[in-house]
């Protein structure tokens, strides 16, 4: 059994979640108070469930999403369930980044807050996912909107066969919905209407982003690093290259499809364990494309029995078979 960790972006969130992670797992707390003393802020009072502007700021999103990961993956390391390999999804890259061993937490925690200040900054617009539609068609109504000159509109999430993201300017953005729901008999939503995330239009995000990113102390990681821009192994990758592939990443589209696809033909016995709070990632898996076991670590219900009955499936006898070198703590 090769254990999957998946690391969710940005979507994955809800009022409260750090309080209830630090419930749920308490040696957990001691992430989020080395958190607040990195950046110096106090996180556990911003991130409280009745502090309604917990996140306004993209910034805000970034670094709570990033903390509810890291504090999940802690709960399960302290079980003992750790990754033989992962992924990150957009944001969920630098949980991927400090899996692997290419960035010590705290030195991942200030490109968050570095990243999230840049997006605040950037150009605004909106983004929108779709389904149940494959993207051949997708790309087909993409290009009838393009056509009207409304704007910037890109794929720029390529999920799974039949979910993927668009981003763009607002305009261009609501006639492509408009468009979908009418002609395609898709199901549209607005996901995001400040940032126009991995859409070309970030640029000028990532080349403000890119002197954080040079700042950083980058070791060799221990693992398999798959970025979301190419969605493929960057074999023993260097510290140019981790800068060049993250400042691209704010503004290229990323290949999560590409990337499960990948996983699922390297590693056949792969289980996917997805690390943080709701179930985003796992909702995209369907069994028509992966036929693979996936859990989740979250729950709307009881999390806590959820999650025990998780760790002790992925801790039965019958499958604990893995090589110890393989395994590696956050």
């Amino acid at each position: 059994m090769t254990v999957v960790f998946l690391f969710p972006g940005q979507s994955s969130r809800y009022p409260g979640m750090l309080e209830k992670l630090a419930s749920l797992h308490p040696p957990s707390r001691r992430v989020l108070e080395r958190a607040s003393d990195v950046l110096g802020r106090d996180l556990a009072a911003h991130f409280a469930a009745d502090n309604a502007a917990a996140f306004e700021r993209n910034v805000d999103i970034q670094v709570g999403v990033f903390l509810a990961n890291i504090m999940m993956a802690r709960a399960l390391s302290d079980a003992g369930v750790t990754s033989d390999i992962s992924l990150g999804l957009s944001l969920g890259e630098y949980n991927h980044l400090v899996d692997i061993g290419a960035l010590e937490l705290d030195d991942a925690l200030r490109l968050v807050q570095a990243r999230g200040e840049a997006y605040d900054r950037g150009p605004r617009g909106w983004m929108a996912s779709i389904q149940p539609l494959a993207l051949e068609e997708l790309e087909e109504a993409v290009a009838i909107v393009r056509a009207r000159g409304l704007g910037t509109l890109e794929i720029v999430n390529l999920n799974s066969p039949r979910q993927n993201v668009i981003a763009g300017d607002q305009p261009a953005v609501e006639a492509a919905v408009a468009l979908l729901e009418e002609d395609y008999y898709a199901q549209p939503v607005i996901i995001e209407r400040r940032v126009p995330m991995h859409a070309s239009s970030f640029a000028s995000v990532g080349v403000e982003f890119r002197s954080a990113l040079a700042a950083a102390p980058w070791r060799a990681p221990r693992r398999p690093y798959i970025p979301n821009r190419l969605g493929r192994v960057l074999v023993d990758p260097t510290r140019e290259q981790f800068i060049e592939q993250l400042a691209a990443h704010v503004h290229s589209p990323v290949l999560w499809r590409q990337s499960i696809d990948l996983v699922v033909r390297d590693y056949p016995d792969a289980v996917f364990v997805e690390v943080g709070v709701k179930a985003v990632l796992t909702n995209l898996m369907t069994r028509k494309w992966i036929k693979r076991p996936r859990y989740t670590c979250d729950s709307r219900d009881d999390t806590a029995a959820h999650l025990a009955d998780v760790i002790a499936t992925l801790r039965a006898p019958a499958n604990e078979t893995r090589s110890a070198t393989r395994r590696a703590s956050i």
